[in-house]
C-alpha cells in the first residue's frame, strides 16, 4: 500500500520509473490522496486499511509468471475487496492506459474504491463471473484479447 506519508518527491521518482499505464494511477495517489495497494499471487490474507475518507485503487496482479485465477489468492480477502469496491476492470490483454486512467479517475473524483485485475485470457471469465456474482450491476470494464475464446 502506498500511504499518504510518502512525499510528492518520492512518488515523482516512482513515476519516472513506472510503466506508462501506471502514471494515471500514481498521479491519483500523488494529487488526490488516493490509496494504492498491489496484491501479488499468494495465499496470504490482505485488506484495505480502514480510512473512510480516502478512496483506494487495488491492483491484483494475476499475471506475473503465470496466471492462477481467483484460486491463486486468499479468497476471503478477494471477496472482501470486491465488495468494498465500486468500479472494476479485468484486463487480460496488454496494459491499456485508458483503462488505468478510468480507474484513477473514478477513485479520485467519485472517491470510490476501484479494483483492477491483471490476468491472462484463460482466467478472464472466472474473474468477471466472481465480480458479477458478488456485486451485480456495478461498473465493470473488460479489456480482452481480440477474438479470445474466453472473452467475457
Amino acid at each position: 500500500m502506498i500511504h499518504s506519508t510518502l512525499s510528492r518527491a518520492h512518488i515523482d521518482r516512482k513515476m519516472d520509473e513506472a510503466e506508462p499505464h501506471l502514471i494515471p494511477i500514481l498521479e491519483a495517489v500523488r494529487d488526490h490522496k488516493v490509496g494504492l495497494m498491489f496484491v501479488g499471487q499468494r495465499g496470504e490474507a490482505f485488506r484495505l486499511p480502514v480510512d473512510r475518507k480516502r478512496s483506494a485503487i487495488t491492483i491484483i496482479g494475476d499475471d506475473m509468471h503465470e496466471a492462477l485465477g481467483p484460486a491463486g489468492f486468499h479468497m476471503p480477502s478477494v471477496r472482501r475487496i470486491i465488495r468494498a469496491s465500486h468500479t472494476f476492470a479485468v484486463i487480460s490483454c496488454a496494459a491499456l492506459e485508458p483503462v488505468y486512467d478510468a480507474m484513477a479517475f473514478a477513485a479520485s473524483t467519485a472517491r470510490r474504491n476501484a479494483l483492477l485485475i491483471e490476468t491472462q485470457p484463460e482466467f478472464e471469465v472466472q474473474w468477471v463471473e466472481l465480480i458479477r456474482k458478488l456485486v451485480p450491476g456495478r461498473p465493470l470494464t473488460v479489456a480482452t484479447v481480440k477474438g479470445s475464446e474466453g472473452a467475457a
